[in-house]
C-alpha cells in the first residue's frame, strides 16, 4: 500500500477531516484479529500513555499529505513503510481496540 496506494485507499474509505484533506494516517498492516490481541493477551499497560502496548511488532504505512494546501478531492499522499514497531492502543470495556494512540520505535529503526 505505499505510495500510490495512499491516495486511493484515503479515497475509497471516505478519511477526511472535516471534509478536508487530512495531513496524516497511519494503517497498520496487520489482520484485525491480530491487533485485538493487544487488548488481551498480547499486550501489557504502558504507564505514561495509559494505553495498552503491543508485546509483538507491528508493520505499519503512514501516509503524509504532500502538499498541506491540497483540498479535497485533490489529496495526494506519500506513503513510508514503517516496520518493527510496537503499538499504542485504547481498549473498550470489551477488549476490543477503539483507538490507535501512536507507536514505539524499537531502538535502532
Amino acid at each position: 500500500m505505499v505510495n500510490n496506494k495512499c491516495d486511493s485507499v484515503i479515497k475509497d474509505k471516505n478519511i477526511y477531516d472535516n471534509n478536508n484533506c487530512k495531513r496524516i494516517n497511519t494503517f497498520i498492516a496487520s489482520d484485525l484479529a491480530e491487533v485485538e490481541k493487544i487488548c488481551t493477551s498480547e499486550g501489557t499497560l504502558n504507564s505514561q500513555s495509559q494505553m495498552m502496548e503491543s508485546k509483538k511488532m507491528f508493520t505499519l504505512i503512514n501516509c503524509k499529505l504532500k502538499d498541506n494546501n491540497a483540498k479535497k478531492p485533490n489529496c495526494q499522499y506519500e506513503g513510508i513503510l514503517l516496520t518493527n514497531r510496537k503499538l499504542l492502543v485504547q481498549c473498550d470495556n470489551n477488549n476490543r481496540p477503539v483507538h490507535f494512540g501512536g507507536y514505539i520505535a524499537e531502538p535502532g529503526f
